[in-house]
């Protein structure tokens, strides 16, 4: 009768070991952003798909054209051209590195150098429009 009661016992030992590891193994349910899922290849395919532009004059009369790059690798250019109101003309290319920086792909990280960082926040696109929050700023860049 004892050996009946400890096999039981080391049973009902093994299936607790077996509920405590199972379900151990459901505690995250994260969502992690990555390139399988057909959200991340929707809305990486919709932002390399074209050039974005935007222009705009500040309070001082200085004429300014952005123009961004994203591509499939992670890379991307940020093209900048100002003119201001004496005709003096600047042109600039930075290179960055691009991430999404949330899993509703609505945020973008800007990797220029070391420490030195752009976020793109609260996106939306469609329509061959691309706007959101640049640095704080709201931007509305169209699809070239």
């Amino acid at each position: 009768m004892k050996r009946g009661k400890s096999y039981r016992m080391i049973c009902g030992m093994l299936m607790l070991i077996t509920f405590a590891f199972a379900f151990q193994a459901c505690d995250y349910v994260g969502v992690e952003i990555g390139v399988g899922t057909d959200a991340y290849r929707e809305n990486t395919d919709y932002l390399c798909s074209r050039p974005w532009s935007d222009e705009w004059y500040d309070d001082y009369g200085t004429y300014y054209y952005q123009e961004l790059r994203f591509y499939g690798n992670n890379t991307g250019e940020d093209y900048l051209y100002t003119q201001d109101r004496h005709g003096y003309i600047q042109e600039s290319v930075y290179n960055f590195t691009w991430d999404w920086f949330n899993s509703m792909y609505t945020s973008i990280r800007l990797t220029y150098g070391p420490g030195d960082y752009s976020y793109m926040d609260n996106i939306s696109m469609g329509g061959n429009r691309l706007n959101c929050l640049l640095d704080g700023q709201p931007v509305y860049f169209v699809g070239k």
